[in-house]
C-alpha cells in the first residue's frame, strides 16, 4: 500500500497489513538472541534498542492526533488520505481499513488475536531501516477500522510516471533501478521478501534538478521472512511482474530481482517484456521466459544495459543476479548512479555532518530514546536528507549498514584527520548503540543531524508523547517501564534502568516526569 492513489479497486497504497504464517516464530527467535545479548554485560544505554518501537500502536481516535486534508484513493474496504498532524503540521498519508460486520461482532479473544496478528506485521516492516523504504509511523485500533499513518510521497508513484512521461534514457532508469535494488537489498539482508514489487508500489518522494525521481519501496503487504536455503510455496504478487517459480510455487528472495528486470525493462521500453490479453497469456509468457531485446530502444542501448537485463530475467532463479552482485554491475559505475543519487554540493554541510558524528556521544537515555524516534519521524526534514547521502556514500554495498572499514574508508575521503582510527573507534562506541557491529541508516542520522533543529515547543510535545501513554502531562514509572523494558529479561536490571532514567531527568523529585523536566534535558541534548 502506498501513500498518494489507488490504481485498482480495493488495492491501496500503503502498507498492506496482511497475515502471515510462522512470522511471530521467527521473529521471537530473533527477539530471543537480542535478549540474551543484551544481558551479557549490562550496561543500561545498551540494553535499550532505541529502533525497537518507534511505531506507536493506539486504540485511539487518529482524528485527535490527525486533520484530513483530502482523500487521494478509495477501495472497497478501504480509502487513503493526506492528514496534517495536529501538533507538527507534519503532512501523512493515512490509509483507513474498515473492518467489516464480521470483524466487529467478533469476542474479545477473536479480536486481540487478530491484531496480535496485524501488529506482528508491523513488527516485521519496522525492523526494515532503510532510506528507500517508506516509514511507517503509527497504527490505529478502534471499533470500526484499522488506521496505518505512513511517510506522504507527493510525487505520486512510478506507474503513473511511466504512462506519463516514459520511456526514460539509461541513466534516469539507471537512478531509479539502483535505489529499489538498494532497498530490496537490505530487504534480503533481513531476510525479508518484498513479493510483490511493481512500478505501482515505488512511490516517488521528490526530484532533483534534473527530473530524477528519489523513492520510496511501499506495500510490504505480501511480503515474507524466509530462512537461507529455505523456499516459499504461497503465490502473490501480480502476474507481469511475478517470476517464473511463484508461479510454480517454490520460491526464494530471488523473484524480487525477477521483478526489478520487469521494471527496468518497462523504464526503458514504456511496454513490459512479458504481456497477453488476460491474465492467463501473461503467465504463459512470463513462463516461457522469452523477451524482445532486438527492437527499439533495446537495439540502441549499451551492451552493460542489456547484460544487466539479461541477468535479471534468468528464468532459473539459481542463475539469476543477487541484489548484491546487482548493486555492483558495471553498468551503475558506467551511469555513476550512486553519485549522483547521493551528491552533496555544500562542503560546509558535509563538514558540519562529519564534526557532528564526531562530537556526538551517548547521553540521557531518555533524550536518546526521544532522538531516535523524532529522527524515524522526520525522514523528509532536510537535513535528514542529506544526512541520508552521506550515510549512502559510506554505504559501500548499499545495504544499509555501516561497518568500520566503511566508515573509516568514507572520512578518509573528506577530512585530513590524522586520528581518524580513533575517531571511528569513537563513533561506533558512540553510535552504534545495540552493539551489532554495524551503524545502521537511523543511527547515523541521529548521530550526524544538528540537534537544534528539534528544538520547537510543538516537537518537543510530540516526542514527549510518545513517553506519556496517557495523555496526562506527565511520565509515569509505569509508562517509562512500558517503552524500556524490552530487551532486559532481569526484574532487577529492570528496576535499575528506570531508577537510573528518573533521577536524570525528575527534577522535582517526585518519582514522575513533567514536561517542563523533559524540555529542559532535551534542550541541553540538542543544543
Amino acid at each position: 500500500m502506498g501513500a498518494n492513489q489507488e490504481k485498482e479497486k480495493g488495492a491501496g497504497n500503503s502498507p498492506a497489513i496482511t497475515q502471515r504464517s510462522n512470522s511471530k516464530e521467527i521473529i521471537d527467535k530473533k527477539d530471543k538472541v537480542k535478549k540474551k545479548k543484551n544481558n551479557t554485560n549490562f550496561n543500561i544505554g545498551d540494553a535499550i534498542n532505541l529502533t525497537n518501537d518507534m511505531i506507536i500502536s493506539s486504540s485511539g481516535d487518529p482524528e485527535k492526533d490527525y486533520t484530513t486534508m483530502n482523500c487521494i484513493g478509495k477501495g472497497d474496504s478501504s480509502s487513503v488520505y493526506v492528514v496534517k498532524h495536529v501538533l507538527t503540521e507534519d503532512i501523512r498519508a493515512m490509509k483507513i481499513i474498515k473492518k467489516s460486520r464480521a470483524d466487529r461482532e467478533k469476542s474479545l479473544e477473536e479480536n486481540k488475536k487478530e491484531e496480535e496478528e496485524l501488529t506482528n506485521e508491523i513488527k516485521i516492516l519496522r525492523s526494515l531501516d532503510h532510506p528507500n523504504i517508506l516509514k511507517i509511523f503509527e497504527f490505529y485500533s478502534t471499533k470500526d477500522s484499522y488506521s496505518i499513518i505512513t511517510e506522504f510521497c507527493p510525487r505520486g508513484d512510478l506507474f503513473q510516471e511511466i504512462v506519463d512521461k516514459g520511456p526514460f534514457n539509461e541513466t534516469y532508469c539507471a537512478f531509479v533501478i539502483y535505489q529499489i535494488l538498494s532497498g530490496i537489498n537490505h530487504c534480503h539482508n533481513m531476510n525479508i521478501i518484498h513479493g510483490d514489487l511493481k512500478p505501482e508500489n515505488v512511490l516517488i518522494v521528490d526530484k532533483d534538478k534534473n527530473e530524477f525521481p528519489r523513492i520510496k519501496i511501499c506495500d510490504f503487504g505480501t511480503s515474507k521472512i524466509f530462512e537461507k536455503g529455505s523456499s516459499q510455496r504461497k503465490t502473490v504478487g501480480s502476474p507481469y511482474y511475478m517470476a517464473p517459480e511463484v508461479l510454480n510455487r517454490k520460491y526464494n528472495e530471488k523473484c524480487d530481482l525477477w521483478s526489478c528486470g520487469v521494471i527496468l525493462y518497462l523504464l526503458l521500453s514504456a511496454r513490459p517484456p512479458f504481456g497477453g490479453e488476460d491474465d492467463e497469456e501473461v503467465i504463459q509468457s512470463v513462463q516461457s521466459g522469452k523477451f524482445d531485446l532486438k527492437s527499439s530502444p533495446f537495439n540502441t542501448l549499451t551492451t552493460s544495459c542489456i547484460d544487466l537485463i539479461k541477468k535479471l530475467l534468468v528464468t532459473d532463479p539459481n542463475k539469476r543476479i543477487s541484489a548484491a552482485e546487482a548493486l555492483n554491475h558495471k553498468w551503475f559505475k558506467e551511469r555513476n548512479s550512486k553519485e549522483l543519487f547521493n551528491n552533496i554540493k555544500d562542503e560546509r554541510t558535509v563538514k558540519k555532518l562529519i564534526n557532528n558524528l564526531k562530537k556526538y556521544k551517548r547521553d540521557a537515555i531518555l533524550q536518546e530514546v526521544a532522538l531516535a524516534y523524532l529522527v524515524h519521524n522526520f525522514p523528509q526534514m532536510k537535513e535528514v536528507v542529506t544526512a541520508n547521502k552521506l550515510f549512502n556514500q559510506m554505504d559501500t554495498d548499499g545495504d544499509g549498514k555501516i561497518n568500520k572499514n566503511d566508515l573509516l574508508k568514507g572520512l578518509r575521503s573528506k577530512t585530513d584527520s590524522k586520528a581518524l582510527e580513533k575517531d571511528v573507534e569513537r563513533i561506533y562506541r558512540n553510535i552504534d548503540m545495540d552493539n551489532n557491529g554495524y551503524i545502521e541508516y537511523e543511527e547515523f542520522v541521529r548521530a550526524a543531524v544538528s540537534k537544534e533543529k528539534f528544538i520547537n515547543d510543538n516537537i518537543l510535545k510530540f516526542a514527549f508523547r510518545y513517553f506519556d501513554k496517557d495523555n496526562s502531562g506527565e511520565i509515569s514509572r509505569e509508562e517509562l517501564e512500558e517503552v524500556f523494558k524490552q530487551g532486559i529479561n532481569d526484574k532487577n536490571k529492570i528496576k535499575e534502568a528506570l531508577d537510573k532514567i528518573i533521577d536524570e531527568v525528575d527534577e522535582n523529585k517526585d518519582g514522575k516526569i513533567q514536561f517542563v523536566e523533559f524540555v529542559h534535558i532535551m534542550t541541553k541534548m540538542l543544543k
